[in-house]
């Protein structure tokens, strides 16, 4: 063999060997490596929206919002039956917002049938089901307000039942540090969640977009954040207008929406 041949089996064993550690990558899925980039760095944000069933004020900006959302129906309300459809419709996630008492707080905030501490477990598993009934296509339930029944495992492990029987999840609010909904949901084998993050505790669109960088943060440390706003008198379109002005800039910096259900 002369040492021309030579020289261009050379070239052809480099150009295999090149070929076999790189080629299939670059050929694998036609992404550039920018888009491969961007693809490794996306984090995944929930934005759950509280408060839907009262016709509140920002019910149709949000619902409206070209992005998931999961909206969390207040049951016995006077639009809990059409705004949970109405949410559907509009391709959204529906769960229940379950009022239950809180250490503070005034009754009628709680609305019709919360779920109270004097309640017998008959009594808390009928409100739970008349709620599940009620709120048709709902996928799992959080608590409104609820901080003192949230470290109460008689009323929980009565709630939970109902929810484990029809399959869905819990998410708790966290209004109090010393919730069972954890553990209780973990003995139970119930899917849960728990909030990263509230967007409207202060009732400015400044502070929804403050917040909205913190669930960034925490997205990007570990993954995914779960977020909470309200539709009426608590946020409204101070919450929509917040979230509209984040959402796009998000999601150049690969972030992906998507609905609670979705997170894990």
């Amino acid at each position: 063999m002369n040492k021309k041949n030579t020289k261009y089996i050379v070239i052809i064993l480099f150009l295999i060997s090149t070929f076999l550690v790189s080629g299939p990558s670059l050929i694998s899925n036609g992404k550039s490596n920018e888009e491969e980039k961007k693809e490794n760095n996306k984090v995944k944000i929930a934005i759950v929206i509280d408060d839907f069933g009262n016709g509140g004020e920002g019910t149709e900006e949000m619902l409206n919002l070209d992005i998931p959302i999961t909206a969390a129906v207040m049951p016995f309300a006077p639009y809990s039956e059409e705004e949970s459809k109405k949410a559907i419709e509009k391709g959204k996630e529906v769960i229940i917002h379950m009022p239950m008492e809180p250490e503070h707080g005034k009754p009628h905030w709680l609305g019709k049938k919360p779920i109270i501490s004097s309640l017998s477990n008959e009594e808390v598993e009928e409100r739970v089901r008349e709620a599940v009934g009620e709120i048709s296509g709902a996928k799992g339930m959080n608590n409104h307000m609820g901080s003192k029944i949230t470290k109460d495992e008689r009323i929980l492990r009565e709630v939970f039942k109902v929810l484990k029987e029809k399959n869905m999840f819990f998410l708790d609010s966290k209004t109090t540090g010393k919730s069972k909904a954890s553990e209780l949901c973990r003995e139970m084998s119930i899917p849960y969640y728990e909030r990263d993050v509230f967007l409207d505790h202060v009732h400015s669109q400044e502070n929804v977009e403050k917040e909205l960088e913190n669930a960034y943060k925490i997205a990007k440390e570990k993954g995914y954040a779960i977020v909470i706003g309200h539709v009426g008198a608590q946020g409204g379109k101070i919450t929509v207008n917040g979230i509209r002005n984040k959402m796009g800039k998000f999601q150049k910096q690969g972030v992906e929406f998507v609905f609670l259900s979705q997170i894990k």
